[in-house]
């Protein structure tokens, strides 16, 4: 099943163009910095990985700018 949601690239914890790159720094976050949020690995549409805090996606209506269109690939 595939989870499309809708992110501000600005607000991305960690960025990388490999899938891997991007899941190892997560994981290297979720450890320095204690939450009780969950990460997540998205990909946009262009083939870049973003890393999100889990339940942060943005309000398309809210403003700054545009919300990139994202699908959910890991949870962490």
């Amino acid at each position: 099943m595939e989870e499309t949601v809708f992110f501000n690239p600005g607000d991305a914890i960690a960025s990388d163009y490999d899938f891997q790159a991007a899941r190892r720094s997560a994981e290297i976050f979720k450890v320095d910095h204690a939450s009780t949020k969950g990460l997540i690995v998205a990909k946009d549409g262009k083939g870049h990985f973003d890393v999100f805090y889990e339940g942060s996606n943005t309000d398309p209506n809210a403003g700054k700018e545009p919300p990139t269109k994202y699908t959910i690939l890991a949870h962490l």
